[in-house]
């Protein structure tokens, strides 16, 4: 599923596909992938550091353009067990969606989607209420161009915002409007789109990437 999924998604970009991933925060990737970082630093660090976060997402960043990468879903691969914290697990499956997203090679696209797909499943078997796996799994098949992938990764966003919004916001609960509202821009929508980031930024009125995405 996940390979047909992203076969679709890469061989016919979205028209705005200058935004690479769409759903990230406004920095300069050049200057970010001019860093090294190894594979054990990375993996060390994604324990510590969310990666949906601007921090997370530069880490990443730096971990899919290394040419150390391989070895780093090695050790990701290694590292896991049976008792592996679910959320752990997914940032593991957002990892290798960034890999995707960021990858050239159209196989590799697809071997990392399965990956990432099966990362949180992994997770959500564990904790069906796992925010980390529903939001990768809503972001990996949410620019597909298939209308069921779509539909469901809409529908998993909307109730995120829904649930978030009978809570108290914590900073990351910015990505469901993010990447909602990416979803629609590259549907064309861009009126649906703008509707979802201003009420994201009713939530998060100090966002950069809700501004940037306004003035886009």
């Amino acid at each position: 599923m996940a390979s047909a999924l992203f076969v679709s998604v890469f061989v016919s970009p979205p028209a705005f596909a200058d935004h690479w991933v769409p759903w990230a925060f406004s920095w300069d990737k050049n200057g970010a992938t001019q860093h090294h970082i190894s594979p054990q630093q990375g993996l060390s660090r994604i324990k510590t550091t969310s990666l949906w976060s601007p921090d997370g997402e530069l880490l990443v960043v730096q971990l899919v353009s290394s040419k150390s990468f391989k070895k780093t879903v090695e050790l990701l691969d290694k590292d896991i067990s049976s008792k592996s914290n679910p959320e752990l697990i997914a940032r593991y499956g957002t990892l290798l969606t960034y890999g995707a997203y960021m990858s050239e090679d159209e196989g590799e696209m697809a071997e990392l989607a399965t990956r990432a797909d099966a990362y949180f499943d992994q997770a959500l078997s564990k904790d069906k209420a796992s925010w980390g796996a529903w939001l990768g799994k809503a972001t990996l098949y949410g620019f597909s161009h298939e209308r069921d992938q779509e539909a469901s990764s809409i529908k998993i966003l909307k109730s995120m915002i829904e649930a978030q919004q009978k809570t108290k916001s914590n900073w990351h609960h910015v990505y469901p409007y993010l990447v909602l509202g990416a979803i629609y821009e590259q549907k064309r929508d861009f009126l649906t789109a703008k509707e979802i980031w201003t009420e994201g930024l009713q939530h998060f009125p100090n966002n950069e990437a809700l501004h940037t995405k306004m003035i886009d």
